[in-house]
């Protein structure tokens, strides 16, 4: 089978842009009322691509020498249809402005108003809140918005994205890479274990929406605080108290709904307490920062394994999370029911701001 490396290459390269871009640009247009459970539910489709992955895998690619083929045939199509549905998305008038592009801004900020009035719905008036410092100018470099993360106020939340990432990115790479390798190891079948990986997938759908459920009902801190000790318990009972079959699936699925928990936490936590001209660099930024981890962990689990053991590799991730909780509930803050606005006025209040003595408009001066 040969494979073309250059395609594979272009092909992760736009996962993982997408990945870094689709919360920051939604979380900009969603109300600070609904925003933490809807980023949270728009992770959880994740999930659905990971368990129609692993059905694809262990249904389509086994059939034929082609079969690997037919799979990325399967997986392009929704590409596709995805590129004619973004013809209608309008650009976030937060970014407009905060570039300076301020008649474009209201542009679009118009055009949504006047959607919600023809659906009959009467808005209520806009609410005044403090200007948000903008951090950077319109022709910034990118190295230059990637170094604004970690000038003061900055630096403290961008420590705390990043050990956040590379925890949770770090375990979950080591556990979905290595988990049928290692339910093997203690005496499953390859076919058993397969079947065995898909309801450890399907577990991440439930993790993802209960998180997103809560995202709103605790706030995003608590919530990933709360699901990375659940897996850190789940790791634990793998690591020391699953002896046989059925229990190492039980504490696997515990642990994929745990972490997913923790994804669904920091995608809607991670946007919204950067400022908007630095939102998607946090975002993406935190994300890259947290690849070091996959890299790295399905390396150290093949080496820690020979050496420890079933017990070894779970007990690795259990400290790992454990210290990625302890930064987020010790350096992490509060974004429950304040806007973008709020948040960023008030925690990065001392940013330079060069559009402060200049415009502003109902885009960043306002809120509903």
């Amino acid at each position: 089978m040969k494979v073309n490396t250059n395609s594979n290459l272009l092909t992760v390269l736009g996962l993982g842009a997408e990945g870094a871009i689709i919360a920051p640009f939604l979380a900009e247009f969603v109300s600070n009322r609904y925003r933490g459970s809807f980023t949270g539910a728009l992770a959880g489709f994740f999930s659905f691509g990971f368990v129609a992955a692993a059905i694809i895998g262990y249904f389509v690619i086994p059939q034929s020498p082609e079969g690997w083929r037919y799979a990325l045939g399967m997986t392009a199509a929704p590409v596709v249809i995805l590129l004619w549905w973004r013809r209608a998305l309008m650009e976030s008038p937060r970014w407009l402005e905060s570039q300076g592009h301020h008649a474009e801004a209201l542009q679009v900020v118009d055009r949504i108003e006047a959607s919600i009035v023809r659906t009959g719905i009467k808005l209520p008036p806009a609410v005044p809140v403090a200007h948000a410092p903008v951090a950077k100018t319109a022709n910034e470099s990118a190295w230059e918005s990637v170094k604004t993360l970690w000038r003061p106020p900055l630096t403290r939340i961008t420590a705390m994205t990043w050990v956040l990432w590379l925890s949770i990115t770090f375990c979950s790479y080591a556990f979905f890479t290595w988990i049928p390798g290692l339910l093997v190891q203690q005496g499953l079948t390859i076919n058993k274990s397969f079947s065995y990986s898909i309801a450890i997938y399907l577990a991440q759908i439930p993790g993802y929406y209960s998180a997103a459920y809560f995202n709103e009902r605790i706030g995003r801190k608590a919530t990933i605080v709360t699901y990375m000790f659940l897996a850190c318990l789940s790791a634990i009972f793998l690591a020391f108290f699953s002896k046989d079959p059925t229990t190492i699936l039980i504490a696997s699925v515990l642990l994929s709904f745990s972490m997913n928990g923790v994804n669904a936490g920091q995608y809607a936590y991670t946007p919204e307490i950067y400022p908007t001209a630095v939102r998607a660099t946090g975002m993406g930024a935190a994300s890259s920062f947290g690849r070091i981890g996959a890299i790295a962990s399905p390396a150290l689990v093949g080496y820690i394994y020979p050496l420890l053991g079933f017990s070894g590799v779970f007990g690795m991730t259990t400290l790992v999370m454990l210290v990625g909780a302890l930064t987020v509930l010790i350096f992490g803050i509060q974004t429950k029911g304040r806007t973008l606005e709020q948040i960023a006025a008030t925690e990065y209040a001392t940013l330079p701001d060069p559009e402060a003595e200049g415009h502003q408009t109902n885009t960043q001066g306002s809120a509903r």
